[in-house]
């Protein structure tokens, strides 16, 4: 084992186990909410923590099986775990990440439609039943991504040759990985927009709407306070420093999705790029733990409640604080 491959495995590795700690404290954390009484809370409040938790769920799944993918790839594994296993790795990561992606882009919407108010009917409607409608969209979204994935892992295939000594005494079993040209360009392209830059599309446009809204919000309590002491009132309530947050959360979000986002979409477009394969799979491993590990402490921070758990798990003196229903 060289250097090289010794470097992008540890500093992989290192990154994997920041995101793998900081959404596994997510899941734990809001598990704990949920069997604590957050059962109770208002529907908007449960099915904001359940977009978060499937978004942890979802990058905890990709960082290992990103990880595992990585490992397979540069030790050249794929002969010993044979073509079903190979398969089955990159199925999952394709899948794992897609819904990463799109359940991150489903806590966008779900914050801008909690966030922003429009006088329309069916707006409102919509945000009367934001519950329903983001638990349907989940299950909507992880259908959506397992089915079209499925044209993305056929081209891999594994070719085992034989490969005998001159004594005949001794064998061994070599095999290349091949990606047949069974699937049009196109229908990589059409995947590639569909799982990566749709998704993208949607945060940013949650994102403008939002950081647009909060903008207008304040210029118009500016302009309709009566006195400094009104407008310091309204610009330090507990609800607008939410929104502020919240917004500024969701901005990050975007900023390491479109970084990673290109990166993932040129590596399934990787048959443009045979002379250089193996940079393009260190850059898509390095991408997904990146966007793992960015992401968990993102919502970490972005989140009251799981800002405070995390404050008590690294200050246990401090004293308790009440569980927050706003997200």
């Amino acid at each position: 084992m060289t250097a090289v491959v010794l470097g992008k495995l540890v500093g992989d590795g290192l990154l994997a186990c920041l995101g793998v700690a900081g959404n596994a404290f997510i899941l734990s954390s809001n598990a704990w909410h949920f069997w604590s009484g957050a059962r109770e809370k208002p529907g908007p409040f449960l099915a904001g923590e359940m977009t978060v938790s499937c978004v942890a769920v979802a990058n905890l799944l990709m960082d290992l099986t990103g990880f595992l993918w990585f490992v397979i790839k540069v030790f050249h594994l794929e002969c010993l775990i044979g073509n079903a296993a190979n398969m089955c790795v990159n199925y999952t990561l394709i899948v794992t990440a897609a819904c990463s992606f799109w359940f991150t882009n489903c806590l966008c919407v779900f914050y801008m439609v909690n966030i922003i108010s429009v006088p329309n009917a069916f707006f409102i409607r919509v945000k009367r039943n934001i519950s329903v409608l983001t638990y349907t969209l989940l299950v909507i979204t992880f259908t959506f991504n397992c089915v079209l994935t499925i044209p993305l892992i056929w081209p891999f295939q594994l070719h085992q040759t034989n490969i005998s000594e001159a004594n005949g005494n001794l064998s061994v079993s070599a095999c290349n990985v091949y990606v047949t040209n069974d699937i049009p360009v196109g229908v990589q392209i059409l995947n590639g927009f569909l799982l990566l830059y749709l998704p993208a599309g949607t945060m940013v446009y949650a994102c403008v709407r939002i950081v647009v809204y909060l903008r207008h919000h304040i210029e118009k309590m500016e302009r309709s306070s009566s006195s400094e002491k009104t407008l310091s009132s309204c610009s330090s309530s507990p609800a607008l420093q939410a929104q502020i947050r919240i917004s500024r959360m969701i901005t990050c979000l975007v900023i390491v999705y479109m970084l990673c986002d290109t990166v993932l979409f040129l590596v399934i477009l990787n048959r443009l790029f045979h002379e250089n394969t193996d940079l393009i799979q260190t850059f898509a491993a390095f991408a997904i733990s990146t966007f793992t590990g960015g992401i968990a402490p993102i919502l970490i921070f972005g989140n009251s409640n799981l800002r405070k758990n995390l404050m008590s798990v690294c200050c246990p003196a401090s004293e308790p604080t009440h569980v927050d229903n706003k997200q």
